[in-house]
């Protein structure tokens, strides 16, 4: 049982909106952790293998006592996993895939279109989640309608596997209006292929499809490249200029660490943030003829933040892993040598004294289960790295934060059990990269830096996707390989004065004859006007 110990209380999302609605600064949203009513309910449906038959019912209720109806079964044709959203999600309007009219193109021109992972979050079981052989593609429409479907194919001008989905309706917020999703997932894709597409469906005769986009799948073998960043949240332009980067390098996903935007419940901030990186010559909600960036070109796996406060509005937004009640709250998939493991760490480092929290019980029981079975198989994917947000071991401004040492408290020592790798963090908006390092005693004090046999695990903090960066504690830590400022928090007239944001690639290769398997984690400032192409900070990993 995960009892929290008594520190702090927790802001709501309400303390949140009002001081960003009223220009004051928001408090500070690590110990602004509020969430969204809590739900419950049942959900009864069932969905055949052409994804269009399901059907479900059931009603939950939120913490004002409004019902709402319960997300439909869907499942995916050709997929051995089920997508079912929690009912304390609150999506209402869900269908299938019908062949009744879209409506006029002004609103259910599919706009938005992003690429993203679904699946099962149990390695060796059916339908877990690989990026190799399956896309998930997620968009929006001006109004409510049925059409989800994709058509895809090798070439442009051949698309001729369709795929049909579900639609759904996110309820108005305080701070915007309903949204309207629709999503498709496709599997039995070949690796390292280069697919096209185009999104929509409708009546025969009267489909409304988008633009077309193209995508490739993560390779199965050789040298895949990722890239890495976190909190984008402030600046919209060094959010776009690092995809800009990321479409420049080809990386094969883009992992996230949370706060994407400034408040998680706000569409429209993901409506600025997520059409500067779809095209970004369309018209504010309008519809494309491309050119697209990255959104819907490359595989994008967020993890939520603090910022995103648990918002139903983030989770409806992105297609990750997970079923279940606490679905895309945490799962796990490989790529290449490399064992990922992405985990919400909003419950395990909520501040609620005395209390016991079922969804942070899950979690890590869950990524016990998870990380002794990588563990155990480090002879096909040596390393395992894990992507949260809180930055567990950080000398900026969070460093001594309330929910920051909880979350190192339950999470530090389990990561230490089995040996992870690397662990991947936002929160700071800094960069910082620890020695290979155990927990200390206490686990909420100073870490040790890993010595002898001990393999030790390295904490890296790069939050710089155009979040306002934070100055870091200056002078030599025992525990700390390296840490670099900039902006606005570095020294005046240096070189990282005039870096704007800064994001990292990890670089996994294969063990080949003697030669270990390794992991290159190299670290690039985002410099407007180019000039940025050198690693300011660089490690390498073997196994």
């Amino acid at each position: 049982m995960h009892v929290r110990s008594p520190l702090l209380a927790p802001v709501s999302l309400l303390a949140l909106i009002a001081a960003c609605s009223s220009g004051a600064a928001p408090p500070p949203v690590g110990n602004d952790a509020g969430k969204t009513g809590s739900g419950t309910g049942t959900s009864a449906g069932s969905g055949s293998g052409s994804s269009v038959k399901g059907s479900g019912s059931g009603t939950g209720t939120v913490d004002s006592g409004v019902s709402f109806p319960v997300a439909i079964t869907y499942a995916p044709k050709g997929c051995s996993y089920q997508v079912e959203p929690p009912a304390k999600l609150a999506y209402t309007g869900a269908v299938l895939d019908d062949t009744t009219s879209a409506g006029p193109a002004a609103t259910a021109a599919p706009i938005r279109v992003r690429l993203g992972l679904g699946g099962n979050t149990t390695e060796g079981a059916a339908g877990y989640a690989d990026p190799t052989t399956t896309a998930a593609f997620t968009w929006e429409t001006g109004a409510a309608n049925h059409a989800a479907r994709v058509k895809l194919g090798t070439s442009a001008t051949a698309l001729t596997t369709v795929q049909s989905g579900y639609s759904w309706t996110v309820p108005a917020t305080l701070l915007g209006s309903a949204v309207y999703l629709h999503e498709v997932h496709v599997c039995g894709l070949t690796p390292a292929t280069t697919y096209y597409y185009q999104v929509g469906g409708g009546a025969p005769g009267q489909e409304i499809w988008s633009a077309t986009q193209s995508f490739t799948t993560v390779p199965a073998t050789g040298a895949i490249t990722v890239g890495i960043s976190g909190d984008a949240r402030d600046t919209v332009g060094t959010w776009q200029l690092l995809n800009q980067r990321m479409k420049t390098l080809g990386v094969s996903a883009h992992l996230f660490t949370g706060d994407i935007v400034l408040t998680g419940s706000d569409e429209s901030l993901y409506t600025t943030w997520l059409d500067a990186i779809w095209d970004p010559t369309a018209p504010d909600g309008g519809p494309s003829t491309g050119p697209f960036l990255t959104l819907g070109e490359q595989l994008f796996i967020p993890v939520a933040g603090n910022h995103e406060a648990e918002s139903s509005v983030f989770f409806a937004n992105f297609a990750v892993p997970g079923s279940g009640q606490y679905a895309k709250t945490f799962g796990s998939y490989n790529i290449g040598a490399g064992h990922f493991v992405f985990i919400d760490d909003a419950h395990i480092a909520a501040v609620v004294a005395g209390s016991d929290d079922p969804e942070a019980d899950a979690q890590v029981a869950w990524l016990n289960q998870d990380l002794a079975a990588a563990n155990a198989d480090r002879a096909n994917h040596p390393f395992i790295f894990v992507l949260s947000h809180r930055g567990l071991f950080s000398t900026s401004n969070h460093q001594s934060d309330s929910d920051v040492l909880e979350a190192r408290s339950t999470l530090a020592p389990i990561f230490a059990k089995y040996s992870v790798d690397a662990v991947f963090n936002g929160h700071d908006h800094e960069y910082e990269r620890t020695q290979p390092i155990v927990p200390g005693s206490p686990v909420t004090g100073a870490p040790t830096v890993a010595s002898g046999t001990t393999q030790g695990t390295v904490y890296v903090i790069c939050a710089g996707a155009g979040a306002q960066p934070y100055s870091v504690s200056p002078g030599t830590v025992a525990w700390r390989a390296n840490q670099i400022p900039f902006g606005s928090a570095a020294a005046s007239g240096s070189a990282q004065a005039g870096y704007v944001g800064i994001y990292q690639t990890l670089t996994l290769t294969p063990k080949s004859g003697t030669s270990p398997a390794t992991a290159l984690l190299n670290v690039y400032p985002l410099i407007p006007g180019g000039g940025d192409t050198t690693p300011i900070d660089t490690l390498t990993l073997k196994h």
